[in-house]
């Protein structure tokens, strides 16, 4: 068999594709940035509870969420230190990013709907 073809593990933080790439970059930097964003027009528009950019809250957390498990799949997860990642460590993401993703949306919604209007 030709030794070409076959495919080695990567080692952590290797970068072997566009797709680890993007799922690296999704979770430790475009994600929260655009969430920033996100939660930004949330406050200053105060129109409404579900609203555009409510459902773009919700998919780039989401997106964030599918970042951090495809690198982990990869083989080649690295935490954002670039120590190599454990399966506890995307556990923890998980378990921390779910819920202060929801007290984010429902402070910046309260803030945006109810205080400053």
């Amino acid at each position: 068999m030709d030794s070409s073809l076959e495919s080695t593990p990567a080692k952590p933080g290797e970068i072997s594709s566009l797709w680890l790439l993007g799922a690296r970059m999704t979770w430790i930097m475009v994600g929260p940035i655009v969430l920033l964003a996100v939660t930004y027009g949330i406050v200053s528009g105060g129109t409404g509870w579900l609203t555009c950019l409510d459902v773009a809250f919700g998919i780039v957390a989401g997106l964030m969420l599918v970042g951090r498990w495809a690198e982990h799949r990869s083989g080649s997860a690295t935490t954002s230190r670039g120590e190599p990642a454990t399966p506890e460590h995307l556990k923890r993401y998980v378990t921390v990013l779910i819920p202060v993703m929801a007290a984010v949306w429902v402070i910046a919604n309260l803030v945006g709907n109810h205080v400053l209007n």
